[in-house]
């Protein structure tokens, strides 16, 4: 038995041997090919695969060689299979081509649609089918419902086989519930309590009234996100040692929800101590400006956000000198026995950077130069970044692009760099129809057509009909915004309007006119413009009960006038300013042709402060006078009227003047007028901003007086300020703005009318 073992171990053993050597042969052996044959390919054509293949006639090869082959096209992704077959000196390639996707079917997802996870996918119709594809974007699916709150959710892929080779990738979801945040808890806070850091963070507890908030929804990435939030503020409260030990979300047995608990260690509270700035290399910072930018912080308690806007105005400073990647480093020394941070901000210049081409992408429609001719550099100018910033927002103020993004690209010469404006344009023409309605001026209609960048040329062009209760207008206007390729605007206007004041002043003013503009840039924040109009009124309409100061107004009037209008505007953003100050003069002469002749001045100002992201302070003063000339007086179809929405708490014409004897008590203007404004906008708690409803608390002040009249004691005139305050809410709907005023006259005349609630609402469609 055991000679019979040991004679077939031999044998097997021989065998192996022999068979090893012979593979080795045979893999090794070359074949010199004559021809290649590619069988049952049917979307990608012979000639592609014989060139993914990269082998030729007259080659030789091996099994080693058609092994590397066989590897190399399957990472390209296209084939299910792959074999080669050798007959004679024929190599034979039989293909299986993966299937090419049809559809993407998502099926059950009702909380977040299709068009929200198709675009998220880098899977697509008409692409090879890869099996990673899908099961990628089965996890990116599983990754949007888990940023949406539903941690639950599961995703199952299928595959449905079509004709031609070709699939439908099946996504079956069941989304399950929302997991939502049950409670938020600190651990180790003594300096700010639970409801003051609760505040602070973006995650909030899951409350009835948050039903139109995601706030408190689970969201890892929102948790990162409220860590640096409490870091942040810890340091802008001066506690320079404050950490995060831990945050813990803590699943319930239900799976309904989340408790969150942050462990912090809050430390001691820092001042700022000694503070210097290393100029040595950047002589151009001169001590003076040095001393002043120290001082801004010196002594100070600490806080990172005043830290950090003295290292942007170094930056911003270098930056307009032409160091464009100029870098400040502050060094912090931390004195733990005095509780003081001593602050060494050190500066390294790189070589000035020149500008060697501004590229623009994305304007298929708008012309180069109506984007070039708002950059605040050339080619061949320093680079800023500063400057490279407002050439963004001048560009994203025209109101042509839905993005405006920059960026540098680096040139073969190491001082010299392109700038590139990525645009994507949208539509700038609009037809609209729309109407409204306001308790100042009733009900609304309009039909307009206009086109804000007519042709591609950057040029304004508008026609509008409005029709509502207190007024008919037909507007027409054109503005150019660079007459001559120069930095001039000139515009024309043409207009009639017809305005009722029956319920205030017992009469109708029918206006119809002429106007012609031009204005220029006397610095970057600063604008003056000319206008020059002529306009026919007629005080008609006038009520057979009016009062005698109405009635003696009646007839034609022809007006030409010259004016000129001075404006600075300093504020950050046009459509939603949170910072910054604008300021308005207006100059009116009549009496350049016409048979009217007065001289009007305007005065206005507005200021916005950001207390927080969403908290925007701001006032509004506004002022005028108007006096006749040339033995004229002043007319009352030109004299200031106050109330509606220019005032709050009073009526349209509400406040000034007034003819108490006659049976409408007629408002009649006057010829000084003023009103001061101050608001306070915020959120409403609960509501997601994304609503766009937001509210705001205001107080406004002001008064109309004098009047060119001599009443004999029936004119009502006293100069003393009316006062009142209110609430305001707003919400950009769907189908147009939407204003709600609730507001007190807190002082006021007997002989005032007032107006508590008043809104506005317009739509477009």
């Amino acid at each position: 038995m055991i000679f019979r073992f040991f004679i077939f171990s031999i044998l097997f053993l021989f065998f192996i041997f022999s068979f090893n050597k012979l593979s080795h042969a045979n893999t090794t052996k070359n074949i010199t090919i004559n021809n290649i044959d590619v069988k049952n390919n049917q979307r990608i054509d012979t000639e592609t695969i014989l060139s993914y293949l990269a082998i030729d006639i007259g080659d030789q090869i091996n099994y080693q060689i058609l092994n590397k082959k066989l590897k190399k096209m399957y990472k390209l992704g296209l084939f299910a299979d792959i074999k080669f077959r050798v007959s004679g000196n024929n190599l034979i390639v039989l293909i299986k081509e993966n299937p090419m996707i049809n559809n993407i079917n998502l099926i059950g997802n009702k909380s977040i649609k299709n068009d929200q996870i198709i675009p998220e996918l880098s899977l697509k119709s008409r692409n090879v089918y890869q099996k990673k594809d899908v099961q990628e974007a089965a996890n990116t699916i599983r990754s949007l419902y888990k940023r949406s709150g539903y941690f639950s959710a599961k995703i199952k892929p299928s595959i449905s086989n079509l004709s031609q080779n070709r699939i439908d990738v099946n996504f079956k979801i069941v989304e399950g519930d929302k997991t939502k945040i049950k409670g938020v808890k600190f651990l180790g806070n003594k300096i700010f309590s639970d409801k003051r850091l609760k505040g602070i963070i973006s995650t909030k507890e899951s409350k009835l009234w948050r039903i139109l908030s995601a706030g408190d929804i689970y969201d890892p990435d929102r948790i990162n996100y409220d860590k640096d939030l409490l870091r942040r503020y810890y340091l802008q409260e001066g506690y320079a040692d404050f950490r995060i030990i831990s945050a813990v979300a803590e699943l319930t047995k239900d799976k309904s929800g989340f408790f969150l608990t942050f462990s912090v260690e809050e430390g001691s509270k820092y001042k700022f101590g000694k503070v210097k700035i290393n100029n040595k290399n950047l002589k151009e910072l001169k001590e003076k400006e040095k001393k002043v930018l120290e001082k801004q912080i010196t002594n100070k308690d600490y806080n990172i956000d005043k830290l950090d806007s003295v290292i942007r105005q170094i930056k911003a400073y270098g930056g307009n000198l032409g160091y464009a990647f100029l870098e400040v480093r502050p060094s912090l020394n931390k004195k733990a026995d005095t509780k003081t941070i001593d602050i060494t901000i050190n500066i390294d210049k790189s070589k000035k950077i020149y500008v060697s081409k501004i590229q623009i992408k994305g304007n298929s429609r708008t012309e180069d130069r109506v984007i070039r001719r708002e950059m605040r550099f050339s080619e061949g100018d320093g680079f800023s970044r500063e400057k490279l910033k407002r050439s963004e927002q001048r560009i994203r103020n025209l109101g042509f692009f839905e993005k405006v993004d920059s960026n540098t690209l680096p040139t073969k010469k190491s001082d010299r760099t392109n700038v590139v404006i990525d645009l994507k344009e949208k539509q700038t023409g609009q037809f609209q129809v729309g109407g409204g309605f306001s308790s100042t001026n009733g009900a609304l209609a309009n039909v307009g057509i206009s086109e804000s960048n007519f042709l591609g040329k950057g040029q304004d062009l508008r026609a509008k009909f409005t029709l509502a209760e207190r007024a008919t207008q037909i507007d027409f206007g054109f503005t150019e915004p660079y007459f001559l390729d120069k930095n001039i605007n000139m515009g024309l206007d043409l207009y009639k309007i017809k305005t009722t004041y029956a319920d205030e002043s017992s009469f109708d003013n029918d206006n119809t006119g002429a106007g012609m503009r031009l204005g220029y840039m006397i610095t970057e924040r600063s604008r003056h413009s000319w206008n020059f109009s002529y306009n026919q009124e007629e005080i008609e309409g006038v009520n057979t009960k009016a009062s005698d100061f109405v009635n003696n107004q009646k007839g034609t009037y022809k007006t030409g006038a010259v004016a000129h209008n001075l404006t600075y505007f300093g504020i950050n953003d046009r459509l939603n300013p949170t910072k910054g100050a604008e300021w308005q003069i207006k100059n009116k002469l009549a009496g350049i042709g016409g048979d009217v002749y007065y001289f009007k001045t305007d005065l206005k100002h507005t200021w916005f402060y950001s207390i927080t992201d969403d908290y925007v302070f701001s006032t509004k003063l506004k002022g005028g006078y108007i006096f006749g000339y040339n033995d004229d007086k002043v007319s009352l179809k030109d004299r200031y009227f106050l109330g509606g929405d220019s005032f709050p708490g009073f009526e349209q014409s509400g406040i000034g003047p007034r003819d108490t004897t006659s049976p409408n008590k007629d408002a009649l203007g006057g010829n000084v007028s003023y009103v001061a404004r101050t608001e306070l906008k915020f959120p409403i708690p609960g509501v997601s901003p994304q609503l766009g409803i937001s509210a705001a608390l205001f107080g406004v002040a002001g008064a109309i007086t004098e009047i060119d009249e001599t009443g004999g004691g029936k004119i009502k005139d006293d100069s003393n300020p009316r006062v009142s305050t209110g609430i305001g809410i707003q919400w950009k709907s769907p189908f147009g703005p939407v204003r709600l005023d609730f507001a007190y006259a807190a002082l006021k005349e007997d002989y005032d009318r007032t107006q508590f609630f008043k809104f506005n609402f317009g739509a477009n469609f």
